[in-house]
């Protein structure tokens, strides 16, 4: 939840949840906010209707029914966006052989390549130089799910913080032009920032995963990946939380804390994503 100086505490029907730290969005300042301590397990809440696009979660479930609805609902967005990603990145890796090769880009792939580094800020605009295709690539890659699916759950307290609710964020978003959002409890006088809402949970997963790949304050988690990738190693969410520490104010307690859930919940997480396939095979 986004606080102003001190911590404020979610209601849930007479529960006090502690939401995660917020974030930067690209081009933001620092976040100046301490925040309440993250929810590491689903929260009780009554029977009552979601809101349009979020999972019904209540009292009869319990937590390991609560976590699989949350992550059944979530993880086929997260396939969806990284499916994307794996897309953009394939054109541009045919795009650079064919440069490779001696021979310039057609007219509609320049065309689109200059959309996709103004896209993901790279400043370099001489495709020839071979900066431009380290630093482009470093950006355009999918994130592990597990990743996501976690974040997603320690950010928005399991679906049920109130701009989840209200504004289909689920990551802490922000945005700092008036009226893109809804206004955080307690925001210091002179500040403009909002927590950004969204159309549904699906724009609020890409506005995420495209905030760590171009953002500045995500550079480090870029490099592991990146090195990662060039060493054959599997990108696994822990290597990658590492690169987390400026998501929240918290740091490496947050670091840890991500990937203390991350364990906790990963057996979960395999089984979700085993009964979707098996879904999708049977199809």
């Amino acid at each position: 939840m986004i606080t102003a100086n001190r911590i404020v505490p979610l209601l849930v029907l007479g529960i006090l949840l502690g939401l995660a730290a917020p974030h930067m969005l690209v081009r933001a300042k620092p976040a100046q906010p301490v925040v309440a301590a993250p929810v590491e397990e689903p929260v009780e809440t009554s029977v009552e209707p979601a809101p349009v696009g979020l999972p019904r979660i209540h009292t009869g479930m319990s937590v390991r029914e609560r976590k699989e609805v949350f992550f059944r609902y979530l993880l086929p967005m997260v396939q969806k966006e990284n499916a994307r990603l794996a897309s953009v990145r394939r054109r541009l890796l045919y795009i650079q052989e064919h440069l490779h090769s001696g021979r310039e880009p057609y007219p509609v792939d320049r065309q689109w390549l200059e959309q996709i580094r103004q896209k993901y800020a790279v400043d370099l605009e001489n495709f020839h130089h071979p900066g431009f295709w380290t630093l482009l690539l470093e950006r355009v890659d999918k994130l592990p799910e597990d990743l996501v699916l976690i974040q997603a759950a320690n950010e928005s307290a399991w679906g049920t913080s109130r701009f989840a609710r209200e504004g289909n964020n689920l990551f802490g978003q922000w945005c700092f032009r008036p009226g893109c959002g809804m206004v955080p409890d307690g925001r210091p006088a002179g500040e403009i920032y909002e927590v950004a809402s969204f159309p549904s949970p699906q724009a609020s997963v890409a506005a995420y995963m495209h905030n760590l790949n171009r953002g500045r304050a995500y550079e480090e988690l870029r490099r592991i990946r990146a090195a990662l990738r060039s060493a054959g190693a599997p990108v696994t969410a822990g290597a990658l939380a590492v690169g987390l520490g400026r998501y929240s104010q918290r740091g490496q307690d947050y670091i840890r804390e991500l990937q203390s859930m991350l364990r906790t919940n990963r057996k979960v997480i395999a089984g979700i994503r085993q009964q979707l396939n098996r879904t999708k095979e049977a199809l």
